[in-house]
C-alpha cells in the first residue's frame, strides 16, 4: 500500500497551526499527558525494581535460598554429592554445603528471643561468615564444644557479651521427660558476635554442624539436608523441577519472606496500573482532537477526494496524524524518564540535602512495553475518528460550499 500521499497530508496537519485553537490545545494536551505518562511510569517502576533488588540483596542474601531434604532419611556428610540428581548442567544452583537448622529459643537471664540457628563447617557456608577465615572459624567452633555466633542486635536485645552462656531450646525436637515432654536444649557459650546492616542479625545464630546435629538427634555422619545457594533467589519456583516432590522436601526463603516480596511485587503491579490510566486519559484526548479536525477538515477531506484520493487514503491520513501525536510523545516521555531516572539520586539530593538513598533499576524489557502499550492505545484511539472521516460524502459535504 502506498502510503506516501496520506503520511505527507497527515504531517502537513500535524504541522499546520489550526484556525480551531481548542481542537490544538486538545492535542497538545494528549502530547503532553502522554509525555507526563510514560515518564511517570519508567520513573516509578525504575524505583520499585531498585527497591526490590535492594531488599533482595539486603535480606536473601543472608537467609538459606533453599533447603533441600529427603523424605527417607537423611544425607552423608562426606558424600552427600553423590546422592543428589546430576545438576552439571544447572546454572541456577551456584553454591551446594550440608546444613543442619532449626528453629531455636534463646534464653538467657536478661530475657528470651526466637530465632533460627544454622549448623556450619566453612566460612563460604553462609554470607554472614565471609569475614571469617577457615583457621578462625574453627577456633569459634570447634566440634563438641557447643559454641555459639551470634548477631549483634540479638547480643543486644539478650545483653549478652562474649563469653555469656545462652540456652538453645529446639522448638521442632523435644523429649520425654518425668514432667512430661519437653524441648531439646543446651547451653552454649557466645564465641563470637557478628555485625549485619539489617534485621537478621537479631534473629540468625551459627553453631558447629555436628554440635547441632547432636542436639537435632543426628548421627555425627549424617546432615538434615543440603543449603542451596542460587544465582538468583527468584528461580526458586524452578527447583521442584529438578528436585521432584515425591522424593525431595524443599525449604525456602519464600517461608520467611515470601509475604514481604509479594507484597512489594503487588504495590509495584497496583503503581504501573495506576500511573498507565494517566497515558490512557491522554490518548482519549487524541479521539476528542482527531475528531474535532475531521468536522473542521470535512471539506478539504471531500475536495481530497474529488481529486482522487481514496477512503482507504482518508482514513489513514488520520490514522497516521493520531500515531504521530503519541509516537513524539512517548519518544519524549521516554528520553525523559530515562535520563530522570539516571539522575535520580542526584536529584533527590538536591530537593533534599539529607542524603536520602534511592535505589533504581532500568529495565529495558519494561520500558519497551510500556512504550509498545503507549503506541498501540495511541494507533487504537485513531480507528474511530480516520472511520468518521473516510465516510465524508463529497456531494453533501461540498454542497453549500
Amino acid at each position: 500500500m502506498n502510503l506516501g500521499i496520506s503520511l505527507f497530508i497527515a504531517l502537513r496537519y500535524w504541522r499546520a497551526k489550526s484556525a480551531d485553537r481548542f481542537g490544538r490545545l486538545v492535542t497538545n494536551l494528549a502530547s503532553s499527558g502522554i509525555v507526563l505518562g510514560v515518564m511517570a511510569l519508567i520513573i516509578v517502576l525504575s524505583v520499585m525494581n531498585g527497591l526490590e533488588q535492594h531488599q533482595k540483596r539486603q535480606v536473601l542474601s543472608n537467609l538459606p535460598h533453599a533447603i533441600v531434604m529427603k523424605k527417607d532419611g537423611y544425607f552423608s556428610t562426606s558424600q552427600f554429592q553423590t546422592e543428589l540428581p546430576d545438576l552439571t548442567q544447572q546454572r541456577t544452583i551456584t553454591y551446594i554445603t550440608p546444613i543442619n537448622t532449626t528453629k531455636a529459643i534463646y534464653q538467657t537471664a536478661q530475657g528470651v528471643s526466637a530465632g533460627q540457628v544454622i549448623g556450619v563447617t566453612e566460612p563460604s557456608d553462609d554470607n554472614l561468615l565471609a569475614y571469617l577465615d577457615k583457621s578462625k572459624l574453627d577456633r569459634l567452633l570447634p566440634a563438641g564444644e557447643f559454641k555459639l555466633i551470634i548477631g549483634s542486635q540479638l547480643a543486644q536485645k539478650l545483653h549478652i557479651q562474649i563469653g555469656d552462656k545462652i540456652r538453645l531450646m529446639l522448638t521442632d525436637n523435644s523429649q520425654y521427660t518425668p514432667l512430661g515432654r519437653v524441648p531439646m536444649q543446651r547451653l552454649f557459650t557466645v564465641s563470637d558476635i557478628y555485625f549485619a546492616s539489617n534485621e537478621v542479625s537479631g534473629y540468625e545464630t551459627f553453631a558447629n554442624l555436628a554440635d547441632i546435629g547432636r542436639l537435632m538427634r543426628i548421627k555425627p555422619e549424617k546432615v538434615q539436608g543440603i543449603r542451596l545457594f542460587l544465582a538468583d533467589p527468584f528461580q526458586i519456583t524452578e527447583l521442584p523441577q529438578i528436585f521432584p516432590e515425591d522424593q525431595w522436601q524443599i525449604d525456602d526463603w519464600r517461608s520467611q519472606k515470601g509475604e514481604f516480596f509479594q507484597a512489594v511485587r503487588m504495590e509495584k503491579n497496583m503503581m504501573g496500573l495506576l500511573i498507565s490510566l494517566i497515558i490512557v486519559v491522554a490518548v482519549s484526548n487524541i479521539i476528542t482532537s482527531l475528531s474535532l479536525m475531521v468536522v473542521d477538515k470535512q471539506g478539504e477531506i471531500a475536495i481530497l477526494q474529488t481529486q482522487g484520493l481514496s477512503k482507504k487514503q482518508v482514513r489513514w491520513i488520520f490514522i497516521l496524524q493520531g500515531f504521530l501525536v503519541g509516537l513524539v510523545g512517548t519518544l519524549i516521555g521516554a528520553v525523559l524518564g530515562v535520563l530522570i531516572t539516571l539522575y535520580l539520586g542526584d536529584i533527590v539530593n538536591a530537593i533534599n540535602p539529607v542524603g536520602i538513598y534511592l535505589p533504581t533499576e532500568i529495565n529495558l524489557w519494561q520500558i519497551t512495553v510500556i512504550v509498545l502499550f503507549s503506541l498501540g492505545l495511541s494507533l487504537v484511539s485513531t480507528v474511530y475518528p480516520a472511520y468518521r472521516a473516510s465516510k465524508v460524502e463529497p456531494a453533501e459535504a461540498l454542497r453549500y460550499e
